[in-house]
């Protein structure tokens, strides 16, 4: 979703899964002045069930991807979920990614943040879970701003602190309400902050 929304202000190669498989390093070929990695293993309540596909994609396809452009300029899009602590495997594993790209990157910006499809697609929305995230055709201009800028380091990237019902009320007004604790599969934060 974040690189098909990255075309639209930026000319890059994105090659698909069937020519360039991050869990497999002899796939990933070329050399690339800058790197901009946002595959990712992201069904939350699936993690907790198949932890060793997460783990391979976002913890060993990055280190596949780092390894494979040592001197690039390395974008890692991680997420706001990894604070204060990763609560569940997910964020865990998005964590374990940024460690990787700190450790063999010396050229790197990581991008903490949250982005969702506009218009909201769910049927309900957290009342008690805070981001500072917002719509992917409103996140992607910030993530290439950064990018362009040659920004370096770790940064938070958002719109402010609210509700996930908040935002999703501003393209599904009638949204139904629901809590964090009701979701029983996997455990989730109430604020990311």
């Amino acid at each position: 979703m974040l690189g098909t929304e990255m075309k639209k202000y930026l000319d890059f190669y994105a090659p698909p899964k069937s020519v360039m498989d991050i869990t497999k390093p002899k796939t990933i070929k070329g050399k690339y002045y800058m790197v901009i990695h946002c595959a990712a293993y992201t069904n939350v309540p699936q993690a907790e069930i198949d932890k060793e596909e997460c783990f391979r994609i976002n913890v060993t396809g990055t280190f596949n991807m780092v390894n494979s452009f040592p001197k690039a300029y390395f974008v890692y899009i991680s997420t706001e979920h990894v604070y204060p602590k990763p609560v569940n495997f997910y964020c865990a594993t998005k964590l374990w990614g940024e460690e990787i790209v700190k450790a063999y990157s010396k050229n790197y910006l990581i991008i903490r943040t949250l982005f969702k499809k506009n218009p909201f697609k769910y049927e309900y929305a957290f009342f008690d879970q805070i981001t500072n995230g917002d719509y992917v055709d409103v996140i992607t201009p910030m993530i290439v701003k950064e990018i362009l800028k040659g920004t370096r380091g770790t940064i938070n990237l958002g719109t402010g602190r609210k509700t996930m019902l908040e935002l999703a009320r501003r393209t599904k007004p009638d949204i139904k309400a629901n809590s964090v604790d009701d979701i029983k599969n996997v455990k989730l934060a109430h604020d990311y902050m």
